[in-house]
């Protein structure tokens, strides 16, 4: 069992990956609030979580800093911060579509995988 983090400990893929609801949707994005314990802090993780979106995707397309605020944007990702409180936005994939297309589960594509983590679980 994985021991409990705290805000400070929040990487950007553990908010991506651990940290949306499907209800939370705001003009296009699913949100995750992460209030900070200061300002000072909520900096510093701005920082840490843009310098890891900017590993994965690149520079970001939309920068702003003004007193008090600060946002680095890609088309599909924003983080936020303003105060103690720091916001990450991803906008909503939208694959339903295809995902729940009963051609693409045909022939089971994905039992190849889960033969192949069973063989791994086994060794």
């Amino acid at each position: 069992m994985s021991e409990r983090k705290t805000p400070d400990d929040a990487t950007l893929l553990g908010v991506l990956i651990d940290g949306f609801e499907k209800n939370e949707l705001m003009d296009g994005f699913h949100w995750r609030q992460l209030p900070m314990s200061d300002e000072g802090a909520a900096a510093r993780k701005f920082s840490s979580l843009v310098d890891e979106a900017r590993q994965w995707k690149g520079s970001p397309t939309r920068v702003e800093e003004t007193p008090g605020r600060r946002l680095a944007a890609w088309s599909d990702l924003e983080i936020r911060v303003a105060g103690r409180g720091l916001m990450v936005r991803a906008r909503m994939p939208r694959f339903a579509d295809w995902w729940h297309d009963e051609r693409t589960w045909q022939g089971d594509p994905m039992g190849p995988v889960f033969d192949w983590i069973a063989e791994d679980r086994r060794s």
